[in-house]
């Protein structure tokens, strides 16, 4: 059976690298690519996918926000994470937020290869009401749900306009959604169907 595989990288050379790579692998087709978080939910919306490359040093969202929200909403699709960096800096924090397997941007071809088609899907944990967040955002999503402002919310709980865009940024993925009436339904939904998780 053929591997369909996302591409998540915001470098447009490291998404064109990995797909002239693995477009020469039987059995494996890479059917997405996307820049960033939101982006890729879309694409996983629209497409069938077994396996998503998710970069680590995303410019919006680092792939360690990312991939809850892939992982919430896509439990099947198998997540690899990658990096420039050594993989002892991040692995355990890689494996925590729900990758199942992760390589170096620069190792060889055949370790990237083995990396990506030895991943098995790592049990999935219990199940939750919604996305993980933090107190914070969940402040920011109710503001949201209520209708308020980015200008309103930045006054209410003390911080600068960009912090709070920054939040919604982080709901938008989390949530999977693309605008604030979405994220509005959704975090009504989840606050009604019982709260969601929530972490530091």
């Amino acid at each position: 059976m053929t591997k369909r595989i996302l591409i998540i990288d915001d470098d447009p050379l490291v998404r064109l690298a990995l797909q002239g790579l693995l477009s020469r692998v039987p059995g494996v087709s890479v059917v997405g690519e996307a820049a960033d978080g939101g982006s890729a939910i879309r694409v996983l919306r629209s497409q069938e996918v077994d396996i998503v490359l998710l970069d680590i040093q995303l410019q919006q969202l680092s792939g360690f926000a990312v991939a809850p929200a892939i992982r919430g909403q896509f439990p099947n699709v198998r997540i690899v994470m990658m990096t420039t960096f050594s993989p002892d800096r991040f692995e355990a924090h890689a494996a925590a937020t729900g990758a199942d397997g992760f390589f170096r941007k620069s190792a060889h071809a055949q370790e990237i290869i083995a990396a990506v088609l030895g991943t098995e899907r790592r049990a999935a944990p219990a199940r939750s009401m919604g996305p993980r967040i933090s107190p914070r955002e969940r402040d920011v999503g109710e503001m949201i749900a209520q209708g308020r402002s980015n200008e309103q919310i930045a006054a209410a709980l003390g911080v600068s306009v960009n912090t709070v865009k920054t939040y919604v940024s982080r709901l938008f993925v989390k949530f999977g959604v693309v605008n604030r009436v979405q994220l509005s339904n959704a975090v009504n939904g989840v606050y009604r169907g019982g709260g969601s998780a929530t972490g530091s």
